[in-house]
């Protein structure tokens, strides 16, 4: 495949391990601004250095926001999905009706809209 396939440019850019797992931990419990450490709870086995790299990478795609409060000590750092984010997530979800029709059966998670997922 050559390297300017739309294909080959989107999965280089989105199927990072980890990268969908973080964008859906964004998008869990209604979305919204979530805390480094609120990730990394949600993000099970991602070590430190990985979800700052892949926080990073998100940022810079524009599939996230970084919002840094300065106000207090330790300074806090917050991300939330932006509308291309959230429109990816559509895309996750597609991904997920495939893999319950053909892979996995998992009655609850089939049940349940990504955002509400306790699994």
């Amino acid at each position: 495949m050559h390297r300017n396939c739309t294909v080959y440019q989107t999965i280089d850019l989105v199927a990072k391990k980890w990268s969908m797992l973080i964008l859906l931990e964004l998008y869990r419990e209604g979305g919204g601004w979530k805390r480094y450490s609120t990730i990394k709870r949600g993000v099970m086995g991602i070590t430190p250095k990985m979800l700052s790299e892949r926080l990073k990478e998100l940022e810079e795609t524009r599939l996230i926001n970084r919002k840094v409060d300065h106000s207090n000590i330790p300074i806090k750092v917050k991300y939330e999905l932006t509308e291309m984010g959230l429109d990816l997530i559509d895309v996750i979800k597609g991904f997920k009706s495939w893999a319950h029709r053909w892979i996995v059966e998992n009655k609850v998670c089939a049940s349940l809209d990504c955002s509400e997922c306790t699994l």
